[in-house]
């Protein structure tokens, strides 16, 4: 998914691809130096969204590294 784009706003990391309108937000855990999904598409994903999800995973927590979050 090339087109992905990476945001951080205070505590959170916004992964999103434009061009399919999918986005996932990750919260930075106060406590322990974990990312959680907020609201990661709660119902069956199809394999778009699913492959979408993952590569967002792997994006958001490269930023998270890059920060020194975790």
């Amino acid at each position: 998914m090339p087109d992905l784009s990476v945001e951080v706003r205070d505590r959170q990391i916004i992964v999103s691809e434009p061009s399919q309108g999918l986005s996932v937000t990750y919260l930075k855990d106060a406590y322990s130096p974990l990312l959680v999904a907020l609201d990661p598409m709660r119902d069956d994903p199809d394999s778009e969204k699913a492959k979408f999800l993952a590569c967002a995973w792997r994006a958001a927590y490269s930023k998270a590294k890059e920060l020194s979050w975790i």
